[in-house]
């Protein structure tokens, strides 16, 4: 079994909700909050100009950013607390900016079209003048103006999101963080320039990809190096937790927390990878895996008989019917979510020992989780020895049936002298090298570092068939063709994560591939 392949991705979380594009309420939340994190990134700036830093607020504006996209996932009395929060920042910000500027005699640059709420403000409030900033926006902007800031939003998103990561490393990398408060300020202008958006997006896609090489070097110094290792799946009579998202961080700390009890571990969703690195083996309660995919959550936690854990800085849809048995760590809690403070895990392992956990083990096929990088070595050797017509870099994703159907039919016709380094779906053959990284991009990277030092990411012989879209993916295909790639083919992105229209204008605008059919993208490379 390969975990990133899944029949039930057919049935996963966003289906099960009913509704896979951005609702105008959504929408309007997610505009109103980016004027306030663009105005707050503004004043930032205008006090760094000071010689003034506060990276508290700005490591904030980052992790909201980064999570911007989960707003949709809370109720609207969190929706308005998180606004709240931020707006108070903002005028905190503000009065800092106004009192430095008159204490040294300089004339202040005020924003003029500032926020102004009151404790009054409702929701419904704010959401119309989320509207009316919609629509200001894109009066104002011209048709590529539009698709390029939104591309660059993505592209920031993707960089927030590496930022907040390392955070976890006690890495604050003031360089990418004063980029991206330079990006969301261009936003502040009345008249946007197209070249400056252009501009920004280049910066931040380099800036993204620093990001991932230290993200790898932080994970390697952290948790011991990466290999392949067979992970189990099945599960023991025992009283159990589950830890869902990708903070290995919190992984660690629950596995300490719980290391002298009798209560096993189970990882979930991207947290699979942890497995791969050397320290993890050191925990006798890691016992494996649970979970069939990492978009079936819904699914995983409702047939999960102990007490589970959302680690830090994840976005996931939680239905409110396990009260009492979800915990997470992180800052903005969920309704019906237990907040865990200061590292005390103690209740969710009270939670796990009073819930009734596996009566019996279950015995599932294991999958195999990480790379050795010795096979991947052998394996570029034999590509070379046999003057190869092609490789294609396949994934990483879930992929759907529609897309097992089409690579099952695009390695049987794959032409002779081929061979591929799959990273989302295993065929079984000789010519093609399966590598099992989830969805850690910085592991990813590294892999693809390797096959670069022999095979040169501009060779007509290389075609990337890119699987998954998310946040990351504008910033990765920028990427690799900025290093010279020349084929890349992207898969279906669904709507709620990619505007249809901003992505046309990106497949045009970087002459990308949409994947179609096995037979005419094959033509397409010959």
């Amino acid at each position: 079994m390969f975990y990133n392949t899944s029949d039930n991705y057919e049935y996963n979380d966003c289906v099960s909700k009913g509704a896979c594009s951005i609702s105008p309420a959504i929408s309007s939340m997610q505009e109103i909050m980016f004027v306030l994190l663009r105005q707050m990134a503004y004043y930032l700036i205008k006090l760094k100009g000071f010689g003034i830093i506060n990276e508290k607020i700005t490591k904030t504006l980052i992790s909201q950013v980064a999570l911007m996209d989960g707003l949709k996932d809370f109720t609207e009395a969190q929706v308005l607390n998180i606004f709240s929060s931020q707006y108070s920042k903002l005028i905190e910000l503000r009065k800092e900016y106004l009192k430095i500027c008159k204490d040294n005699e300089e004339q202040c640059k005020d924003l003029k079209n500032l926020l102004k709420l009151s404790s009054k403000t409702s929701l419904s409030e704010i959401l119309k003048k989320g509207d009316k900033e919609y629509i200001c926006k894109y009066k104002k902007l011209s048709i590529s103006q539009k698709s390029n800031a939104e591309i660059l939003t993505s592209v920031m998103k993707s960089v927030c999101v590496n930022i907040i990561y390392l955070y976890e490393y006690d890495n604050y990398c003031e360089y990418a963080s004063d980029n991206v408060l330079e990006a969301l300020n261009l936003f502040n202008s009345f008249k946007v320039d197209d070249s400056s958006i252009k501009k920004y997006i280049e910066i931040l896609s380099k800036i993204d990809i620093e990001l991932l090489k230290l993200l790898k070097r932080a994970q390697i110094e952290h948790y011991g190096d990466i290999d392949e290792i067979t992970v189990s799946t099945s599960t023991d009579p025992k009283k159990a937790i589950l830890v869902s998202g990708s903070n290995l961080s919190d992984l660690k700390d629950v596995l300490d927390f719980v290391k002298d009890t009798d209560v096993d571990v189970y990882t979930n969703g991207n947290l699979l990878i942890a497995h791969a690195f050397s320290s993890f083996n050191n925990y006798k309660n890691l016992k494996g895996h649970f979970g069939s995919s990492v978009f079936t959550t819904m699914l995983d936690f409702a047939t999960f008989p102990g007490a589970i854990l959302l680690t830090k800085n994840e976005a996931q849809n939680i239905e409110y019917l396990y009260r009492g048995r979800l915990f997470t760590t992180d800052d903005i809690t969920p309704k019906g979510v237990v907040k865990i403070v200061n590292k005390n895990y103690e209740p969710l392992l009270k939670s796990a020992i009073q819930a009734k956990g596996f009566a019996k083990g279950q015995h599932r096929n294991p999958i195999k989780v990480g790379y050795n990088k010795d096979k991947l070595s052998s394996f570029l050797d034999v590509i070379l020895k046999d003057d190869f017509k092609n490789l294609f870099i396949i994934g990483h994703s879930n992929l759907s049936m529609n897309m097992n159907d089409y690579f099952k039919r695009f390695f049987h016709l794959m032409p002779n002298k081929s061979f591929a380094i799959s990273f989302s779906f295993d065929p079984k053959q000789e010519n093609v090298l399966t590598i099992n990284l989830v969805n850690d991009y910085p592991q990813i990277y590294a892999v693809l570092q390797k096959v670069f030092e022999k095979i040169p990411i501009s060779s007509e012989k290389l075609a990337f068939f890119l699987t998954k879209c998310d946040v990351n993916s504008f910033s990765n295909i920028i990427n690799l063709k900025n290093e010279g790639a020349k084929n890349i083919f992207l898969s279906d992105c669904p709507p709620n994560v990619i505007n249809p229209s901003v992505l046309n204008s990106f497949i045009k605008l970087y002459n990308i591939f949409q994947i179609t059919t096995p037979e005419e993208d094959l033509k397409k490379l010959q």
